[in-house]
């Protein structure tokens, strides 16, 4: 038998034209059973060999979840595989994605940006780059709960008027005294506190109507330390309402239009007098003093 070996360009192939010797025919089988040996290796597994002799063999493309593979041919004639992907787009969850960049407006869709864990929640604009709030329509609302403590002691959060918050240096007063001119836009409130020192000027005291009464009355000096009230019958005044010490009131009676009206009272009168006037429309005002045991009451009569 004669092999004649007409065209081959394979490394350790003999191309000798001609009559092979045993050595060399023996030399080309060998080359033969080797050529086209693929060794086939992934991730995982064991590694498996296409080409063998005596073998057939089938290199399998297995599509996994969301995934199928596809054999064909180009144009050209040669095996094409085409992996395909048949999920749905993208990432299963936003933490698989180490380094997120959004394509479009953030919807959170009637839900909240929140932490774990008492952890923070951290904007970081780059360089020299700002947190924006730039609301269509309603208000910038700082939840003061939740609000954290940030920037430096004395230090405020301000607008510029043009959408921008920053922190600054507090410029409103740290003391009522360091305002020479100081001017109250509301009523001032003592929360119980007391004014020391001071010195009056141009002072005046809202008058309190009572209105008309009869029986046993017990004035509140927190409707005003000045008040007034019509007879419409005898009275009797033994204390204020929700007395302190140290509380005083003006109070101006007036008699009906018949006069008559009489007080009755366990106060202290200067010189022992509680009699009021009996006259039609008669005036007295009456002065009280308050030293959380005692009352001392001074009346001035007839008025006119």
């Amino acid at each position: 038998m004669t092999i004649t070996l007409r065209q081959e360009s394979a490394a350790g192939a003999t191309t000798k034209n001609s009559s092979l010797s045993f050595t060399e025919l023996d030399n080309n089988f060998i080359h033969l059973l080797r050529q086209g040996s693929v060794t086939v290796r992934g991730d995982s597994g064991t590694d498996q060999t296409l080409g063998e002799a005596d073998k057939d063999s089938i290199l399998n493309f297995v599509g996994g979840t969301d995934i199928s593979t596809t054999i064909g041919s180009d144009s050209a004639g040669d095996t094409q595989v085409t992996v395909a992907f048949t999920g749905s787009a993208g990432i299963s969850d936003v933490v698989s994605d180490t380094t997120p960049q959004l394509g479009g407006d953030l919807d959170v869709n009637g839900n909240s940006i929140v932490s774990a864990s008492n952890g923070n929640i951290a904007i970081v604009p780059n360089g020299t780059g700002n947190i924006q709030l730039t609301p269509s329509t309603g208000n910038i609302i700082l939840d003061y709960a939740t609000w954290p403590a940030e920037g430096t002691n004395g230090y405020v959060l301000q607008t510029n008027g043009a959408g921008t918050l920053s922190w600054v240096a507090q410029s409103g007063l740290a003391n009522i005294v360091e305002d020479t001119t100081p001017q109250l836009g509301g009523t001032l409130d003592g929360q119980g506190n007391e004014i020391n020192n001071v010195i009056l000027e141009d002072y005046k005291e809202t008058i309190y109507t009572g209105g008309s009464t009869t029986g046993t009355i017990t004035p509140d000096v927190a409707n005003g330390n000045v008040q007034s009230i019509t007879l419409t019958g005898n009275i009797t005044f033994n204390a204020f309402g929700n007395a302190e010490a140290g509380q005083s009131m003006t109070l101006i009676i007036k008699q009906s239009a018949t006069g008559g009206e009489t007080l009755t009272s366990t106060m202290k009168f200067a010189g022992g007098t509680n009699t009021l006037s009996t006259g039609a429309n008669a005036i007295d005002v009456l002065s009280v003093v308050y030293d959380g045991t005692n009352y001392y009451a001074s009346l001035s009569t007839n008025f006119s």
